[in-house]
C-alpha cells in the first residue's frame, strides 16, 4: 500500500513538473515574439512607415525605422504595431488616400498593452495562454505627426574615371584619411526629410481630457462602450467606444466576476474618428450605490 502512495506521489511531481515546464516554454517563447513596452511609454519622434494591415478591415500599422525601447520591451525596427482609431489617424490616412502610397512619418504617441485573458470565458484551458485566440499586444494612440519624404540621391553623371577627374587629388587624399569610411557616412546619411508642403496644410483636431464621469461599461457590437450615466437628470444617450489598454483589462476583469452591471467613475482621453468618438481609459473606480439608486 505504501508502495502505491509513493508511486502516485512520484507520478505527480513528475507529471506537475512536465506542465510547469511547458507552461514557462510557452511564457518564454511569448516573450520572444510579444517584447511588449509598458503601459504609458511615448513614441517621441520616431519615424516610420504607416501602411493599411488589410484592404477590407479599417486597420493600420506603424512600422519604425530604428529599435524602440523602454528599457525592458523592445519593438524591433521593421516591426508592425496597430494604430488605434484617433483623430490623428484619421489626418495620416487622408494624406496617404491623396498621395495613393503608404506614408513616411515622424510619430508621437502613447503605447498601450492590452490582453482579451478575461474575454476568453468559454472552454477556456487552464492556462490562458494555450487558446488559440488569446492575445497579449502593445497599440500606439497616435497623437501628432509630421509627414517625411523620402530624399531623392543626385544621379552620378558618369563613371568613376569622370568623378576622379572633377576630384581634386587633395579631396581624394582626404577621404583616405577621413576617420569615417565614405560607405558608412553613405548609411548615417537620412532617408527621408520632412515634408514642408504636407506640413502646412497639416491641421489635426486635438483630442480633449474626460474627467470624473460616472457610468457602465457595457458590451457593444465592437466591443466595450462606456455609456454615461445620468443619475436621474435630463442627460442624452452618451457613449463612447473604449480603445485596448491595461484599464479596459482590469475592468473587465472586475465585470467578469459579476452578474451585474457595475458603475464606474472614469477619466481618459477623448478622440474623434471618422465621425465616432473613442475613448482611451486613463483609470476606472468602480463606484457603488449603496441602495440609494437603481442598478
Amino acid at each position: 500500500m505504501t508502495a502505491k502512495i509513493l508511486t502516485i506521489l512520484i507520478l505527480s511531481f513528475v507529471a506537475g513538473g512536465a506542465v510547469l515546464g511547458a507552461e514557462q516554454d510557452a511564457q518564454t517563447e511569448r516573450e520572444e515574439f510579444f517584447p511588449l513596452l509598458r503601459e504609458g511609454f511615448v513614441l517621441d519622434g520616431v519615424e516610420g512607415t504607416v501602411i493599411r494591415a488589410d484592404e477590407e478591415k479599417d486597420k493600420w500599422l506603424f512600422t519604425p525605422d530604428v529599435d524602440v525601447s523602454d528599457g525592458r520591451g523592445i519593438i524591433k525596427a521593421a516591426q508592425p504595431i496597430e494604430l488605434l482609431p484617433s483623430s490623428t489617424l484619421e489626418k495620416i490616412i487622408a494624406g496617404i488616400e491623396e498621395a495613393k502610397t503608404t506614408a513616411g512619418i515622424r510619430l508621437w504617441a502613447t503605447v498601450t498593452r492590452y490582453s482579451n485573458r478575461h474575454l476568453l470565458t468559454k472552454d477556456t484551458p487552464t492556462n490562458i495562454s494555450f487558446h488559440e485566440d488569446f492575445f497579449d499586444k502593445n497599440f500606439l494612440l497616435a497623437w501628432y505627426f509630421i509627414p517625411m519624404s523620402e530624399i531623392e540621391e543626385p544621379q552620378r553623371k558618369t563613371e568613376t574615371d569622370e568623378i576622379a577627374a572633377e576630384t581634386p587629388a587633395s579631396a581624394e587624399q582626404s577621404q583616405d584619411d577621413a576617420i569615417i569610411p565614405v560607405d558608412v557616412m553613405a548609411k548615417l546619411k537620412p532617408k527621408r526629410m520632412v515634408n514642408l508642403a504636407k506640413l502646412k496644410k497639416l491641421d489635426i483636431t486635438g483630442d480633449v481630457m474626460l474627467a470624473d464621469r460616472t457610468g457602465f461599461v457595457v458590451a457593444g457590437q465592437a466591443g466595450k462602450m462606456f455609456k454615461i450615466d445620468g443619475l436621474g437628470r435630463n442627460v442624452e444617450d452618451i457613449s463612447f467606444r473604449l480603445l485596448p489598454c491595461e484599464v479596459l483589462e482590469r475592468t473587465e476583469a472586475n465585470l467578469a466576476r459579476s452578474a451585474y452591471r457595475q458603475r464606474y467613475r472614469i477619466a481618459g482621453r477623448l478622440t474623434k474618428y471618422k465621425g465616432r468618438f473613442y475613448l482611451l481609459l486613463k483609470r476606472a473606480v468602480r463606484t457603488y450605490n449603496h441602495g440609494n439608486f437603481a442598478r
